[in-house]
């Protein structure tokens, strides 16, 4: 992974949120636990949960967050 796709895994890995849009003109950001958004590329996004896929919890309403044990 590259340097700003390890930044989004160690903010996930930190209790932020990656959430986004739907649609034809997708946005994505994350949700820092002190209500701080970052917009972060979506391509970037996508290749930190692919990469990750086993570590993170989809599907809840607040968005992508890491499996904490």
């Amino acid at each position: 992974m590259t340097a700003y796709q390890e930044k989004i895994k160690t903010a996930l890995m930190n209790g932020a949120l990656l959430q986004c849009t739907e649609g034809k003109n997708y946005k994505t950001w994350l949700v820092y636990p002190n209500g701080t958004i970052e917009i972060v590329r979506r391509d970037s996004a996508e290749k930190v949960c692919e990469s990750c896929f086993g570590s993170l919890v989809f599907g809840e309403p607040n968005g992508i967050r890491w499996y904490k044990k």
